[in-house]
């Protein structure tokens, strides 16, 4: 195998989750599902995002890692809610809610229990605060207030920071649907994916301001990753594809046609250009995957604050040999010369 896919096969070791932090992130899912469900308002829950769909990366040092899911109210009980009905938005419901789940994740006749935990509302519905880092990390669940919709597939989901009766206080969405698609195809096809979005994620989330929704990278990941694609091969595609996409001025779609086009978090020239410079480099490897300078060069270059957390790694431990050994690196070492990070050349190409 040649040794820019060794690199990629460790780059994804580099970023897997800690197996503690990932456990209790889907057990507070499920305890917080269960308890939403346990009100009388919860009709039925679910969980999205990157936990059902297995493209959970190890967040940066002291960030959070997050639980999504979400809680179906019974419609028949408030028809009053959401644009089906009157457009009331789920205030007081949320209220409850808080009420009725922070009590008893706190009661220390429960198993688990968590007697620091916090449930406040968010933009969205809840977020939930257990106070009880793991391995440093906090772990929190967000679950959001839904209606399913009257007419058509999806949820309509709140926006609780907007004025009551505001148009923009509801919108559509479909986050089961996605669920389903992004776990659909041959087991082949489905481990690429998944693979090639862990990865994507990672390059994203080493700007300072991402350029890109998590949500975004995965629906062109779906559109774009084709079956007997390698990872490398993958990855590439969709920074070229999702370039080409925007320099044309065409629109990503929801492929479930519920929510409105997703659009990058920075200006589309700018959204453009990083995509590009990416793509760029990464065919430069591409083109000589068994230089190991060239390799470390592109590497450095794409995901320098991953390089660099290998590096202190390294550093910090006594033996190299053994270090490699606990991160899962067997492979040949990644080596990175001084160069300048993409930040740096996406400044000097303007």
């Amino acid at each position: 195998m040649a040794h820019l896919h060794n690199q990629f096969d460790d780059l994804l070791t580099l970023i897997n989750v800690d197996p503690d932090v990932l456990a209790a992130t889907r057990e507070r899912l499920v305890l917080a599902r269960r308890l939403a469900e346990r009100h009388p308002e919860g009709r039925t829950s679910y969980s999205s995002g990157s936990i059902p769909v297995r493209t959970h990366i190890q967040p940066h040092a002291g960030a959070v890692s997050d639980g999504n899911g979400g809680i179906i109210l019974d419609r028949v009980q408030h028809p009053e809610l959401g644009p089906d009905g009157e457009g009331e938005a789920p205030h007081t419901i949320t209220d409850e809610l808080v009420a009725f789940i922070g009590p008893k994740l706190r009661d220390p006749e429960r198993t688990p229990f968590y007697p620091k935990a916090r449930v406040c509302t968010s933009r969205r519905g809840l977020k939930i605060h257990f106070g009880a880092p793991v391995n440093g990390t906090d772990v929190t669940v967000d679950l959001i207030v839904a209606l399913r919709r009257r007419d058509g597939r999806g949820l309509w989901i709140p926006d609780l920071e907007q004025a009551p009766g505001s148009a923009k206080s509801w919108s559509a969405s479909d986050p089961q649907g996605h669920v389903e698609l992004l776990t659909s195809g041959a087991d082949a096809l489905r481990r690429t994916r998944r693979r090639a979005i862990r990865v994507l994620k990672a390059w994203n989330a080493q700007a300072a301001k991402p350029g890109f929704s998590s949500h975004q990278l995965s629906v062109w990941a779906y559109e774009f990753v084709e079956p007997r694609m390698g990872l490398v091969s993958a990855v590439h595609t969709v920074l070229l594809k999702a370039a080409l996409r925007l320099l044309r001025g065409e629109s990503t779609k929801d492929p479930r046609s519920v929510s409105p086009d997703l659009k990058p978090l920075i200006p589309d020239a700018d959204a453009e250009r990083r995509l590009r410079v990416a793509a760029d480099r990464l065919a430069k490897a591409i083109a000589d995957p068994d230089d190991v300078d060239t390799v470390a060069e592109v590497l450095e270059y794409l995901f320098p604050k991953t390089m660099r957390e290998r590096e202190r790694a390294f550093s910090a431990a006594s033996s190299p040999l053994s270090t490699t050994a606990s991160l899962g690196l067997a492979g040949a070492s990644l080596l990175i010369p001084k160069t300048r990070s993409w930040r740096e050349d996406a400044a000097v190409e303007g």
